[in-house]
């Protein structure tokens, strides 16, 4: 029973925003997981799904991670850390529509 109540604190809804033309999806916590492969248990850590975060532009996955100041980087771009996933999306569109 235990599991079950856990898995309800940390399964969060998928947001979707339009920027530029361009489709935002941002999943997090067991949605994520579970969206990468197919299983919501995948990290092995217990309550670790909370924090997961699944960013996609366009169906294509954007890698990111979390630095220690709790901002959000991504791979292969190099700009200031964004407050939110969706702050980093909309940083990477602007950088893509600018021409590298």
């Amino acid at each position: 029973m235990e599991h079950a109540i856990q898995h309800c604190e940390v399964k969060m809804a998928e947001q979707r925003e339009n920027y530029k033309g361009r489709e935002i999806v941002l999943r997090s916590g067991a949605d994520a997981v579970a969206a990468r492969s197919g299983d919501a248990q995948v990290s092995g850590e217990r309550g670790s799904t909370a924090d997961e975060h699944e960013l996609t532009i366009d169906g294509k996955r954007v890698f990111m991670v979390r630095n220690s100041a709790g901002a959000y980087i991504a791979s292969g771009f190099a700009f200031d850390p964004q407050p939110s996933p969706l702050d980093l999306a909309k940083k990477i569109i602007d950088y893509q529509e600018a021409g590298r």
